[in-house]
């Protein structure tokens, strides 16, 4: 077996061991050519899939009404498709805030029931008290602010 140079160092060079060959075939393999090739086309199919699969939930911030930065590769295909998505999940969202509002004004506790059972009791809440307060009026402002933008949506622009 030749010895590797030592590049003038005066010792020799450590012989590999079993467990180093063993370690080292697998990289040298994977990160060769092919395996680099093969890391990038997982990758890219990752990221196709992801791109295509993903555009059912990408929808316009209900607050501000702008597309967030991370769904912006969606844009120049899906313009449409992100306002019907806007669409459906804005009016599911208002829904949803206007029931927990209307519970809340009127003494409900707007969660569900955490006991087991398939009789759900209602529970009544202090609406004087500060959290349902401030939990009220922070619902009206979010209702507003999606009406805002559910308002906008027919002439939406894409910035």
């Amino acid at each position: 077996m030749a010895q590797r140079p030592t590049r003038g160092h005066g010792r020799t060079a450590r012989r590999p061991r079993l467990i180093d060959r063993i370690v080292d075939y697998p990289y040298r393999r994977l990160f060769g050519v092919k395996g680099c090739s093969v890391i990038a086309l997982v990758v890219l199919a990752a990221v196709a899939i992801r791109y295509t699969v993903g555009i059912g939930t990408v929808t316009l911030d209900p607050m501000t009404c702008r597309l967030a930065w991370t769904d912006a590769p969606y844009k120049p295909f899906f313009k449409e498709r992100i306002l019907q998505n806007t669409r459906r999940e804005l009016g599911r969202q208002v829904a949803e805030k206007q029931k927990a509002l209307w519970d809340i004004r009127a003494g409900r506790d707007p969660f569900p029931a955490k006991a087991s059972g398939n009789v759900a009791g209602i529970r009544r809440i202090d609406n004087d008290k500060f959290f349902w307060r401030a939990y009220a009026q922070n619902l009206e402002t979010e209702i507003a602010a999606i009406s805002d933008c559910l308002r906008r949506l027919p002439g939406y622009r894409f910035d």
